[in-house]
């Protein structure tokens, strides 16, 4: 009988097998599958039971396993890799940075940060321990500015695989048309916009920049939806009192729109004047859109499966519509028990865990002359020391007295 996904088992609660036992040593490069069959990895991947069979059908194989060094205490595979590219951002989201006057979080130098080619060598190495899914965030990833070197670098990786890889993005969209050509040449198709309202008089009030931006930030979008090369998500962070009377209107994009509109829960971190009080729970938001399908006469909104057990959002289409909605309720749902992310940060700095408040410098192991081996060890005791959900808290109140201990948004990436 073929095995259940670890993912599937964490979503279960029968998270303690790591289901990796005995798999030490390397494969070659070049790893046959079968006849006619090769995957092709830059690194190593795990040798014994490298294939599990999906049932009695011959040549049904699933996915490659992880290295043992990305399986938790847990179980949990971690295949998502979310690389900050900088901490600096070209907006001032209220939900990201403190008000004007307050403080500002201290964004490290270039030489704090992960040159070009650490960023490359650590691509390499994590695809190579078994990470099929990259997300290049930030900050504002395409303020960097050798974030058109980063991204051909990313694609030659990607195009020397058999099967390619899920290459993302999040992004303001103010710089990002010009990128356009180049991520579609990387087979980068998967792009979040984060957007907060569709309003453009409001976009001064949310980012603290000229409205305009927010005319080029649409014109990107109808592009993106435009080119079947692109997968595009909105991400919109609702606000009590700010942006939570557009629940409609964003809902409204997907009646003949390929698009997902995501609405996410305000979360803590440090700087964001964070409070219960503006967070716009999951319920609501829910009732919210029934009641505006309602209102206009068309049909309820249905509840759809994940597309996979490590989805984040949960995801609703009016029938017949185009597009569909999703919320990622990371405050009153949690989704911790599928989690497969691992985070770096913009320095070098690997994370667990959005909410963790214990790091990894993988920039200073580097620097030191760490080979391979020795920073696959240093993610292995980062990935062992993740806890069963949210960094360890019960909830988002213990998550609100972090304090500094929590990383600013910029800096985590999201």
């Amino acid at each position: 009988q073929a095995a259940w996904p670890l993912e599937a088992l964490a979503l279960l609660g029968r998270g303690g097998s790591r289901g990796c036992g005995g798999l030490s040593h390397a494969t070659p490069a070049s790893t046959a599958l079968g006849p006619g069959r090769e995957l092709r990895l830059p690194g190593r991947v795990p040798a014994e039971g490298l294939l599990t069979p999906l049932g009695a059908h011959a040549g049904a194989y699933r996915a490659p396993a992880v290295d043992p060094s990305l399986v938790d205490s847990f179980g949990r595979r971690h295949r998502y890799l979310r690389l900050s590219l900088t901490d600096r951002c070209n907006l001032r989201c209220k939900y990201c940075s403190p008000e004007e006057g307050d403080e500002p979080p201290l964004s490290s130098t270039a030489t704090e940060n992960l040159s070009a080619a650490e960023i490359m060598r650590l691509l390499r190495m994590f695809v190579g321990m078994g990470v099929r899914k990259i997300r290049l965030t930030g900050g504002e990833p395409t303020i960097r500015r050798d974030f058109a070197q980063i991204v051909d670098g990313l694609g030659e990786i990607n195009h020397g695989l058999s099967e390619p890889l899920s290459l993302g993005i999040t992004t303001n969209g103010v710089r990002l048309a010009r990128f356009l050509p180049q991520l579609r040449a990387a087979g980068l198709r998967n792009v979040n916009l984060s957007l907060d309202t569709l309003v453009a008089a409001k976009f001064p009030f949310l980012v603290r920049r000229d409205a305009k931006w927010h005319h080029r930030v649409m014109d990107v979008v109808h592009e993106m939806l435009a080119d079947e090369a692109f997968t595009v998500k909105l991400n919109c962070v609702l606000l009590r009192g700010v942006n939570e009377e557009e629940i409609g209107s964003f809902l409204d994009l997907t009646e003949h729109l390929p698009l997902e509109v995501r609405f996410l829960e305000f979360m803590p971190f440090d700087g964001n004047e964070w409070s219960a009080n503006r967070l716009v729970p999951q319920a609501e938001v829910v009732a919210a859109m029934q009641r505006h399908l309602e209102r206009r006469g068309a049909g309820a909104a249905a509840r759809l499966p994940p597309d996979s057990p490590n989805d984040v959002a949960r995801l609703w289409r009016v029938p017949g519509w185009r597009g569909r909605v999703g919320v990622i309720a990371s405050m009153t749902d949690a989704f911790c028990g599928g989690c497969n992310r691992l985070r770096v940060t913009a320095t070098g700095e690997m994370r667990n865990c959005l909410f963790g408040e214990e790091g990894w410098s993988l920039r200073d192991a580097m620097r030191a002359g760490a080979d391979d081996d020795a920073l696959r060890a240093t993610v292995a005791s980062g990935v062992k020391a993740k806890f069963a959900k949210l960094g360890g808290k019960r909830d988002m109140h213990e998550l609100r007295e972090r304090g500094a201990l929590a990383l600013p948004m910029m800096s985590l990436g999201g």
